[in-house]
């Protein structure tokens, strides 16, 4: 269904069609601009999201360069359990975070 189709548009003045005609083009040029930017700031997101993720993963490495060999294989672990049951873990740290807030809020 197009606005200029010669069924709506017969009983029209032509000088009302070409209006109506470059008003329709005008927009869908506006249309395609946005989703040219759109396009752009997209890739510039996921460009960023990538050099951030490979940041992390780089520190991630040299901290663990840092720590001894037996602590680096019990974290490996811990986050091989956590990538398997998400929902346990954070049940979990939660229920730590609470306890150590309720110890803390007593010692002050």
């Amino acid at each position: 269904m197009s606005i200029t189709s010669d069924s709506r548009t017969a009983d029209l003045p032509t000088g009302v069609k070409d209006k109506v005609r470059d008003a329709k083009e005008t927009a869908q040029a506006k249309i395609q601009d946005i989703k040219q930017h759109l396009h752009a700031g997209t890739e510039a997101v996921q460009d960023k999201a990538d050099e951030t993720t490979q940041q992390v993963k780089d520190l991630a490495d040299q901290a663990a360069a840092k720590l001894p060999a037996p602590v680096v294989g019990r974290l490996s672990q811990v986050m091989a359990a956590v990538r398997q049951r998400p929902v346990p873990a954070v049940v979990a740290l939660l229920a730590v975070l609470l306890v150590l807030r309720r110890l803390l809020g007593r010692n002050s």
